[in-house]
């Protein structure tokens, strides 16, 4: 049976390994390149783990450009797993027996972008989900699907984890079916669909404004695999990758650093709470008490317009000279 896996992502490469070890050895996989890897959260080595496994593997940046090699392949089952872009019809139809996605939601609920991170903000539950692919988006009857239950203390992290563990048992599952006939499907009901629309990474800025347990979930969403929730203080930025509700007894300046530990964790004031920084990462920046955190508009306003108004001066003066030097 020829099989073929499209992706880049740790999810990919979990798909990979269990073909692997459910003995499936005529399978071929397309591994995503982006230019930056950093840019795709999750992003995993496919390619080096395809060769690795004896498994013949193409690297592509936009999915039709697999076009030509999968029409010579001619497979009878397809995987997308993990890709973000749209898989055109022509490639959907290609495959003999069926074209199979994989989402991390409760299909219908939760269709669309960036689902682990809306998950974490909104506290639901999640779902390993592999369903076929009939040209919508994550709207294809589902052929396997394992819940996952998501905890308040979760994050993108520990999310992604659970939803790794649960699309294992859920890919065991399926092969068996696969190697055996065609999987069941059953369609979805898409009169309880729901959907997910675009993050990027700065929606991870952080508004101190808010208040705590909305800071707290804005961190938890962004962080790893994801670029991480994010402020400033003067021209350092300082990526926030973990962090919990502080009882702290100090009341402060909403954005002002009011402590810091002796592990270098530091509690700031929120428009309502206090939220302590657990653990963060910096060029040059280290806590210290009474540092303003984020950007005050009003102030920032004025600064840029001294600037201005000091590289006005300058142009004149320029100006000037060089009217006199003629």
């Amino acid at each position: 049976m020829k099989i073929v896996v499209i992706g880049g992502v740790d999810s990919t490469a979990l798909l990979i390994r269990k073909l692997h070890q459910h003995g499936y050895r005529e399978v071929r996989v397309f591994a995503y390149a982006p230019a930056n890897c950093s840019d795709v959260s999750g992003w995993s080595d496919v390619f080096g783990l395809a060769n690795a496994l004896g498994y013949n593997a193409i690297q592509f940046v936009k999915v039709i450009d697999c076009l030509d090699a999968l029409t010579e392949f001619q497979p009878d089952w397809l995987f997308a797993v993990g890709l973000s872009q749209l898989i055109p019809e022509s490639i959907i139809r290609m495959p003999r027996l069926g074209c199979v996605g994989f989402h991390p939601t409760k299909l219908p609920l939760g269709r669309g972008r960036a689902p682990i991170a809306w998950i974490v903000m909104d506290g639901v539950p999640a779902a390993a989900t592999f369903f076929r692919i009939t040209g919508g988006v994550d709207d294809g009857p589902i052929i396997e699907q394992e819940e996952v239950n998501v905890v308040p203390g979760d994050d993108a992290s520990s999310v992604s984890t659970k939803v790794l563990d649960a699309m294992s048992k859920a890919s065991d599952r399926l092969l068996r079916a696969i190697a055996n006939g065609v999987p069941v499907c059953v369609d979805q009901d898409h009169r309880l669909a729901t959907w997910y629309g675009r993050r990027t990474p700065d929606d991870g800025c952080i508004v101190w404004d808010n208040d705590a347990v909305k800071i707290l979930k804005q961190i938890r969403s962004a962080t790893n695999p994801h670029p991480g929730a994010f402020t400033f203080c003067g021209d350092e930025k300082i990526i926030i990758w973990k962090a919990e509700i502080s009882c702290d007894p100090h009341k402060g300046v909403t954005g002002r650093v009011l402590s810091v530990g002796n592990e270098q964790s530091f509690v700031v004031q929120c428009g309502f709470g206090l939220i302590q920084i657990v653990k963060w990462s910096s060029k040059n920046w280290r806590p210290r008490v009474g540092q303003q955190l984020g950007f005050v508009a009003q102030i920032e306003l004025s600064r840029v317009r001294e600037r201005c108004s000091v590289l006005e001066a300058k142009i004149e003066e320029l100006e000037r000279r060089f009217a006199i030097g003629r």
